[in-house]
């Protein structure tokens, strides 16, 4: 009997261990790595001008909002609702130059009520297309909302604050 109870007890002390950041709401390494990748992915969509790509990490009925410094574009913010309206902003927006590079680091993660929240700093410098060897860069940080879904993690809410631009 007391030997059964010890490999209960140990079974319990396993599966609380493997099963563990599931009941506390946490998120497991690997979460926390296609997490990464997607804000990756995000990065490497508008780069590249990958539109497929840069709609597939996100959900159809997405809120955006852009919290521009007064030296870049108007400075006023702009809010989107719904993936298309999104897309369409960025792809006529990127429209405008020859190449983007998106650089992200120092990415946060935590996991509240089944959403995990990114916080992801960005320096992102723009060429322009009709102006030669001219660039914007723009640094700020990204707030973006997950959710996983199928085993995917899909953004369903996602901020760009910029801190400033030259």
């Amino acid at each position: 009997m007391v030997v059964r109870i010890k490999k209960i007890f140990f079974i319990l002390i396993i599966l609380i261990q493997l099963g563990g950041n599931v009941m506390a709401g946490e998120l497991s390494v690997n979460d926390k790595l296609e997490i990464i990748d997607v804000m990756n992915n995000y990065a490497k969509g508008i780069d590249t001008k990958n539109y497929d790509l840069f709609r597939s990490i996100f959900e159809k009925d997405v809120e955006v909002e852009i919290i521009y410094d007064s030296g870049f574009r108007s400075g006023e913010p702009v809010s989107f609702e719904g993936l298309d309206d999104w897309a369409n902003y960025v792809e006529k927006a990127i429209s405008e130059y020859k190449s983007t590079q998106h650089m992200l680091g120092n990415p946060l993660i935590i996991f509240e009520n089944g959403i995990a929240k990114a916080r992801t700093d960005l320096q992102a410098s723009h060429y322009y297309k009709d102006k030669e060897n001219e660039k914007t860069t723009l640094w700020g940080y990204y707030d973006t909302h997950m959710i996983n879904k199928n085993g995917s993690w899909k953004i369903v809410k996602h901020t760009l604050t910029s801190i400033g631009s030259d």
